[in-house]
């Protein structure tokens, strides 16, 4: 029997992880125990190796499906998991009764995370009318990220700085790491790069409170000068180690646009190193779905000594140019 502890109710990472692993292994549903908190297990969950690929679909089922209270959930996902990694086509299957199950239940749960969002409304929370399924996976996903280790950066930073704005926004904006003063406010581009931000945006028509904006690495990396702390770009490694928290929130928030701002933002986006050059100005299309779009980080600006004014109405430009494309798209 192989016990897998999971840290909270809805922690779907974990889920998601342990089951990869056994599904890996060959482990039957019936030879698995899953528990929330409590003792460590005698025989813990199997480490990660190769990865496989499901539909979509399982993974949007999965996600709805943890947020329900039946304690049998996590095992009949898992033996969902095993049947549609042999068939995929197994959840066009409407008539099999695991897979009706599942989505009564997805359905159950997203009833109730709405009645909750509509509670919230009425009582003046205004997070809590975000929405739905969306809200409460991208509140778990945050949650979880406060205590990453996945890297060594975790050790020097003040706190995770992970994403923020609406879990429904069409628009991602992704940079490449906290700075300073983010790192202490714990709020993506709060600091000087971002107010410049925030003023690309108005020139170009874009609400920031209607983006999400996060980076592609959460932890600031820096080299202490004395008193300063001085930026230092994350390196490859870290960058993948990082990877895994902006696929959580490209999976909650499904963007039409997503848009890297820089070098850093655009080889975790792509999953590769690219050049801005190469990629600026034109849209590319995600394997996961949606667009994205490449162009500079206003860092870049603020660093720039000659042609400033020219550069920054080059970024402005990018930024209409997506404006206008997410008008068209949606």
């Amino acid at each position: 029997m192989h016990a897998v502890i999971l840290a909270h109710e809805q922690d779907f990472a974990g889920w998601r992880n342990a089951a990869r692993a056994l599904a890996l292994r060959d482990v039957a549903a019936a030879d698995v125990e899953w528990r929330v908190g409590g003792a460590a297990p005698h025989e813990p969950a199997l480490p990660g190796g190769d990865v496989f690929h499901v539909p979509r679909a399982f993974v949007d089922l999965a996600r709805a499906v943890i947020g329900h209270a039946d304690p049998a959930r996590f095992s009949l996902l898992y033996e969902l998991l095993l049947r549609v990694r042999a068939d995929p086509a197994l959840l066009g299957a409407g008539s099999d009764p695991l897979v009706a199950r599942l989505e009564a239940m997805a359905e159950e749960a997203g009833k109730k995370a709405s009645g909750q969002a509509l509670s919230g409304a009425m009582t003046g929370n205004p997070r809590a009318t975000i929405g739905g399924n969306a809200l409460a996976a991208w509140e778990a996903a945050r949650a979880e990220a406060m205590r990453c280790t996945r890297c060594h950066l975790y050790k020097y930073a003040t706190q995770t700085v992970f994403g923020e704005g609406p879990v429904d926004a069409p628009l991602m904006f992704v940079g490449e790491q906290p700075g300073d003063q983010e790192d202490l406010a714990g709020r993506p581009f709060v600091g000087p790069a971002g107010r410049l931000w925030d003023r690309a945006m108005g020139d170009a028509g874009i609400d920031r409170g209607q983006a999400y904006v996060t980076n592609a690495v959460k932890h600031f990396k820096f080299e202490r000068r004395g008193k300063r702390r001085i930026h230092q770009k994350p390196e490859g490694p870290e960058i993948e180690a990082c990877r895994w928290w902006l696929e959580q929130e490209r999976l909650i928030l499904k963007p039409v646009i997503t848009v890297a701002l820089g070098a850093t933002a655009a080889r975790s986006l792509f999953g590769r190193v690219v050049t801005i050059s190469s990629t600026r100005g034109r849209a590319h299309q995600l394997a996961e779905g949606g667009e994205a779009w490449v162009t500079v980080h206003p860092s870049f600006l603020l660093r720039v000594r000659d042609d400033k004014e020219e550069e920054y109405a080059r970024f402005v430009k990018d930024l209409v140019q997506v404006r206008k494309r997410l008008e068209e798209v949606r």
